[in-house]
């Protein structure tokens, strides 16, 4: 057996024909352009993720927010209607929330008082 023969027997036991392609292919996209756009690609991939991610933190606060106000209006509520009672007041019952209008219908009846 002579030396070439041997080479190629020891980088195909150990491997060694997998590395010498993954050489080959890298050297090709270096030199073809292939590997700058692939690095920016993934770049703009992950920096899309980084950014739906912040928007989903900064929606899920804003949802908590909104469920704290909820939660202390409703308390504060509750407060002034027994302070009522407390004084011998009987408040009006509290209102059909089926019945109210929506911040969607309450806009469009506002339409016509702007024009």
């Amino acid at each position: 057996m002579d030396s070439a023969q041997l080479i190629v027997a020891l980088m195909g036991a150990g491997g060694g024909g997998a590395v010498a392609l993954a050489l080959v292919t890298g050297i090709i996209k270096w030199i073809s352009g292939a590997s700058g756009r692939e690095r920016a690609r993934n770049t703009n991939l992950v920096s899309q993720r980084v950014k739906a991610v912040e928007e989903r933190d900064a929606a899920i606060a804003e949802r908590d927010n909104h469920d704290v106000r909820r939660r202390q209006t409703a308390e504060y509520a509750s407060r002034l209607r027994r302070q009522l009672m407390e004084n011998g007041i009987t408040p009006e019952p509290w209102p059909d929330l089926e019945k109210t209008l929506t911040p969607a219908q309450l806009r469009q009846l506002r339409k016509p008082m702007k024009e």
